[in-house]
Formats: structure tokens, sequence, C-alpha cells
């Protein structure tokens, strides 16, 4: 079943076999999976606060302001966390995350279809949404994915308004722009830089930069800052706004930018990782970096793909690389832009040497290549060749998905947690700052020990506690002759103190 609409086809089937991806791997390791100690929990402990003081603008982290993010992804949470009851976690990692991934998935196949074809968009959609990276992100609670889908929805909509897909309307402009300040309001400035960067290089590419004033460039730039100024009002607003605001211009904008406080990595960070984080790609991709780079006078030979995969990949990309703060989940927003370059080096290179041996050392870095390579082999068809890549990994988390429960009992919390919660003991947190975090899941008092001293007098106060501990300092607390060993699994033990 295929239909039309301003470009090329678009197969149902396709889209089909993209939500079945998403429901046999994804949605199973969604419902099993426990949150993580240091960001998933603490994002439901600031959740709760909102929930408790009802100021929807001034985040807080227990008592401390909390500026480190933007609230719309937090009232998502809320709303979910009043709702859901025993849902909460899956729901907040399906509407936050999975269903993101999965529209930002099933739209580039049709962006990508109607632009090229329906095979290129296929294999581009494909490609994404088993790149094990994208996938991780996918079924974590963070805004990254929520952001990147902003970021996706307002690129969308301007290569949709180029290319005539949908009507230049008033509408459709203004969806745009209000899409680049939900990126923002959801994480922060990439929100607003990368799809500006994108379209600026893109129509630079097309020696069309007088398309800006088709689509109302500087008013949609005065649109975004109204809205801006709306949200900064709020904060003012209420207390404690002015610092808060202070906080989130300097420390958490300016300060990430030019001085950050953590994740301080060298120029270069970027370009170690991308081979890593793009696996099975990343020896496409630093070669598809290559050789754009080094062709960029003849960009106007270039085709339509070349162009958006360039400008939503290098440029972009440089500019993280210049920000002082990095982190690998940062880059998410460029990888739509990334496999898109990707797909367009791989298709020009295929009949020249070196693309050939590109793709040989590719597939032979994949875990199941014998087995697909006979299969692959016997096909001259180059773009079914290419399925190996998403099949392959497909294939690995197929038979990964059940052991997400065994995961949780051998390294995650889960354990620790099923056994603080049935017993009265009061809860000690040694070396353990994150620890504090679960109370976004059950409400028992906790208190921080950070070294043997404090410990001790601790123990001398009170008998009837649990001690918890990564399992790095088990050694520190099996020097105290009264601790006994409740449980351990890979990560974490429990200590208690023994009556004899």
């Amino acid at each position: 079943m295929n239909y039309i609409k301003y470009g090329h086809h678009i197969s149902y089937k396709n889209v089909f076999k993209i939500f079945l991806i998403y429901l046999i791997i994804f949605i199973p390791i969604l419902l099993t999976r426990y949150p993580d100690i240091r960001n998933e929990l603490k994002y439901f402990v600031v959740a709760d606060n909102l929930l408790k003081t009802k100021n929807f603008f001034i985040l807080k982290y227990f008592s401390e302001l909390y500026p480190d993010k933007p609230p719309l992804f937090f009232w998502l949470l809320g709303f979910l966390k009043k709702y859901c009851g025993n849902l909460f976690m899956p729901a907040a990692v399906f509407l936050g995350s999975v269903l993101p991934s999965f529209f930002i998935t099933v739209f580039s196949y049709s962006l990508f279809a109607k632009i090229k074809d329906e095979k290129s968009g296929f294999f581009i959609a494909l490609s994404l949404c088993t790149a094990p990276f994208f996938m991780g992100i996918s079924l974590v609670l963070r805004m990254d994915m929520l952001m990147s889908f902003f970021i996706f929805m307002a690129l969308y909509n301007f290569f949709s308004l180029y290319y005539e897909f949908i009507p230049k309307n008033l509408k459709n402009i203004l969806f745009m722009y209000f899409y680049i300040f939900l990126g923002a309001f959801t994480k922060g400035p990439a929100g607003i830089g990368v799809p500006l960067i994108t379209i600026f290089v893109f129509l630079l590419l097309e020696n069309n930069l007088s398309f800006l004033k088709k689509i109302y460039f500087g008013r949609g730039i005065i649109f975004i800052l109204f809205l801006a100024v709306i949200w900064q009002y709020f904060i003012l607003k209420s207390p404690q706004g002015k610092e808060y605001l202070m906080l989130i211009l300097g420390q958490e904008t300016i300060g990430r930018i030019v001085k950050a406080k953590t994740h301080i990595k060298p120029f270069y960070y970027y370009f170690e990782m991308l081979p890593v984080l793009l696996y099975p790609y990343g020896i496409f991709f630093i070669g598809s970096f290559i050789y754009y780079i080094k062709n960029i006078r003849s960009y106007k030979e270039w085709d339509i793909l070349e162009k958006i995969g360039f400008s939503w990949t290098t440029v972009p990309l440089l500019a993280f690389s210049c920000a002082s703060g990095k982190l690998d989940i940062y880059l998410l927003p460029l990888f739509i832009g990334m496999f898109v370059m990707i797909y367009s080096f791989i298709e020009k290179s295929k009949d020249r040497k070196f693309g050939k041996i590109i793709f040989k050392i590719s597939m032979a870095m994949t875990v199941l290549p014998v087995f697909f390579n006979k299969i692959f082999n016997k096909e001259n068809n180059f773009y079914k060749k290419l399925l190996f890549f998403p099949l392959t990994v497909i294939t690995i988390f197929i038979f990964l998905a059940p052991f997400t429960e065994l995961y949780n009992e051998k390294f995650s919390l889960k354990p620790i947690e099923r056994e603080i919660t049935i017993s009265d003991k009061n809860i000690i947190a040694y070396r353990f700052k994150d620890f504090v975090n679960i109370k976004g899941k059950i409400d028992k008092k906790i208190t921080l020990s950070e070294n043997t001293e404090d410990l001790q007098k601790e123990i001398l106060k009170n008998k009837d506690i649990f001690i918890v501990a990564r399992k790095k300092y088990k050694n520190d607390l099996k020097n105290f002759l009264e601790l006994k060993l409740k449980y351990e699994n890979i990560n974490y033990s429990v200590f208690y103190i023994s009556e004899n």
C-alpha cells in the first residue's frame, strides 16, 4: 500500500517494519529495565519537588536550585508521576524517549524517501534506529531524545517547505520556529543552534540564502526570543527567580560553552568517539567526513542528500567540538545528518576500490560476519548488501532483550531497593552520594557517610541500619567487625550490623 504526496513513494510496509523493530526490541527492554541512579532517579526527585512546590519554572533537587535543565521535560515527568502510579517509569521512558525516537525514525524515512527515493529513506531510517548508541539512548530517561525530536521536526518542516512537500503558509512556518523553541525549552541552546546552523549552511550550499526571506527568518528569530522572554518572565516572578535565571544564563549556558564545570574534554574528543558511537558505521563516517571536507570546493556538484548530510553534520559537529563541556549524548541531534552523509558516501564510493575495502572492513567488525556474509555474497544487489549492517544489530538485540531482567539483578540497584523496601531499617549510603536519588522511588531516611570516621559515628548512634555501598568500597566496610554482608551483586553491596 503506497501513497504519493508531493514527492516519491512512501511504503506503509516499511513503516510497519520499523514499528515491528520497536515492538520486538524496544518495548520488552522498556518494560523491564531498572532506572539509573545517577540521572534517571535524580529526575524523579526533581519531578517530585515540582509537584510538591507547584512551581513549574523554578526546578529544585531536594532543597537546592536545579538550573541544569529547562522545565518542559520535567512537566511531562510531573504529569506522569501524578497520574501513572506504578507505571510511571515505563510511561516516562516511553513518552520521553521511545516515542520521540520512533517518530524521528519514521519521519526520517518519510522525508528522505520523498527527497531521494524509498530505498534511500528506508536504509537511513533503519540504520539510525538500529545504531546501538541511538537504541541505548532511546531506552533511557533523558531529555536528549525529546530535544532531538523537536530539532528534527523543525528541520523536517524546513526541508518540507523548501521542497514544497507542504504548503508555504504561515502555519507551517510558525510550527518550524515553535519546534526550535521547544528544543531549547527541553534541553538548552543546542535546540536553537543545531537547526539554525543547519538551515543556514544548507542554503549557503544551495546558493539560495534568499529563501530565508520566504520563511520570515528575522521574524522567526523574534518569535523564538519572544517565547524565551515569556519563560524568563515567569522565572523572575517566582521566589529565587533572579538567582535562578542568572544560573541558567551564566553557569548553564555561557559556562558550559566557555568554561564548563564538568565533562571538560579536548577539541578532538568527539572525533575520537564517533567511530565507536556510530558502530558499525563508524569507519564509513570517518571516510565520509574526510571525503566531503576534502571536496568542499566541488559542493555545487553534490546531490541533495550530500548537501543535507554535510550541513546537518559538519558545522554543528565543529561547533560542539569548540564548546568546553562535551558528552557523547550531546551529539544525538546530529545522528540523522550523520547517517544521511554516511549513506551518500557509501553510494558514491560503492564502485570504487577504497569503497569496497571500507565495506569489507566494516562487515568484518560486526559480530555475525560469517553468517550474513554467506547470504549477502550471493546477492549482486548493493542495497541488499547494505542491509547486512542493521540486520546484524537487530539479530543481536533480539537475543539480548530477554536478558534485561538478569542484568537488573546482577548489575542494577533493583535487588537493593527490594531489600531495603521490605525492611524497617534506616539506610546509610557510604561514599555513595547519588543513592539519595532512590527517594524518587521509595520514601526512606538516607544518611550520607563520606569516610570511615563518619560511618563509625553513625554505627554507634544506631544499630538498626543497612549500609549501602558501591562494590569498589566493599573492603572499607569489611574492616568493621560488627558489619555482616546482607546482599551483593556485581556493582553494589549491602551490610547490616550483626547482633553477635
